[in-house]
């Protein structure tokens, strides 16, 4: 526990958060421990007040008990709190690190729920508002915590999730997404026929593997022939990001015991790669 702590300053302040989201996991610390956190959205020093539109991040410690309930904190979505914190010591971040990871606080004590205080009402107001894209082929839903619209869709006999990542960051709009996602399934025939070729022809052999080392066969199998492989297959997600680049996830028909095909594609429209995983 001390050894978390020293990464926060000694000093302790009031501050008034409106969340991202709530609590829904944590990192393991030492075996022995574990971090819980949430995001926030915005701030208020309470020594200024001056809103600051910058996220960032809760982080408390518990112990790493298996019969816990919980997570020490029950935060609400798109809650306002007034909090008891202190602050981590700035660190040089890696490329891949976010710069939230410099606006941490240690939560010492939560002070008030429910604040009411009218600069943050009016941005948790606009949040709670649900955003939407209407689509030929269903109506697709901002996941704020997500940063993407998420919606279950239909198109040519197939029904599956599609997932559009927002343009920037906690942003409300998908604009560069959504022109892929629709030049895609406008032609999704083709599209998925190329899809499920290209996993046959790189995955077959690994699926003829996986049947032979079935356990408990009494039986011999056929082997997977490639049209049997793409029978098989059927998309079940597709997300697809601002510089349009996508990930397709195809259900692998128990050929690789219930775990999933990917495939991913470049911007252009090349596909890039192709695996299990799950």
């Amino acid at each position: 526990m001390e050894k978390f702590e020293n990464e926060f300053e000694t000093e302790e302040k009031e501050i008034i958060v409106l969340l991202k989201d709530s609590c829904n996991g944590a990192l393991v610390f030492d075996k022995k421990w574990l971090i819980p956190s949430v995001n926030f959205l915005a701030s208020i020093d309470n020594n200024t007040g001056k809103v600051v539109s910058e996220e960032g991040l809760l982080e408390w410690i518990i112990e790493n008990n298996p019969h816990r309930k919980g997570w020490g904190y029950d935060f609400k979505q798109f809650g306002i709190y007034r909090l008891l914190v202190r602050k981590c010591f700035p660190k040089e971040l890696a490329p891949y690190q976010s710069a939230l990871m410099n606006n941490r606080y240690l939560l010492v004590k939560i002070l008030e729920e429910d604040v009411q205080n009218e600069k943050l009402i009016e941005l948790q107001m606009r949040l709670l508002k649900p955003v939407k894209i209407d689509t030929p082929y269903g109506k697709l839903e901002l996941d704020r915590s997500m940063s993407w619209f998420e919606a279950e869709i239909e198109c040519c006999g197939h029904i599956f999730t599609a997932f559009l990542e927002t343009d920037e960051e906690n942003g409300e709009k998908a604009d560069s997404a959504y022109k892929v996602f629709l030049k895609t399934l406008n032609g999704f025939e083709e599209f998925d026929k190329k899809m499920k070729d290209y996993a046959a022809q790189n995955l077959l052999d690994s699926a003829n593997e996986w049947l032979e080392s079935e356990e408990g066969r009494e039986d011999e199998h056929e082997p997977i022939t490639k049209e049997k492989f793409i029978e098989n297959i059927e998309i079940s997600e597709i997300a697809v990001s601002p510089d349009g680049s996508m990930t397709l996830y195809y259900s692998d028909g128990e050929m690789f015991w219930g775990h999933s095909i990917d495939i991913s594609v470049d911007e252009d429209g090349t596909i890039s790669d192709v695996g299990i995983s799950g």
